[in-house]
């Protein structure tokens, strides 16, 4: 009976340790709110972080190979908790988490990272548990 409630235990275990790792690509945010996130994105990122998240003279680009590269294998926690942090420079903290939150599902988008039927999260805990991967 031991083993029994054992094996029960690990394999509950294996399935919620194994359900509460995702990836982007998974589907961590919705089509409208990568939407929002690209307004709110207009009004407080484009004057230092560039068109389209290119990137400008003093912001680094938040898409493309750069941006990949230093955000793989962190988690979308990291990427809302440094954007709550520092952003903007000048005002670190002051736009809303739903904010942040529709900024990041925004970056998401723009590096090809697929919508779904859910928004991104605004708790940090949760986004901790979502990892940024460059291929899938």
């Amino acid at each position: 009976m031991h083993r029994v409630r054992l094996s029960i235990f690990l394999v509950s275990l294996f399935c919620a340790a194994a359900a509460a790792s995702r990836s982007v690509w998974d589907g961590v945010y919705t089509k409208e709110q990568a939407a929002r996130g690209e307004s709110a994105y207009q009004q407080e990122c484009f004057k230092c972080h560039g068109e389209n998240l290119s990137g400008g003279e003093a912001a680094p680009a938040l898409a493309g190979e750069d941006f990949l590269q230093k955000w793989n294998g962190k988690s979308a926690g990291d990427l809302f908790g440094t954007m709550r942090k520092t952003m903007p420079p000048e005002d670190p903290g002051s736009l809303s988490s739903r904010q942040y939150a529709d900024i990041a599902a925004y970056i998401l988008r723009g590096n090809q990272f697929p919508a779904g039927p859910k928004e991104l999260e605004r708790e940090i805990a949760v986004l901790n548990e979502i990892r940024i991967e460059v291929k899938r």
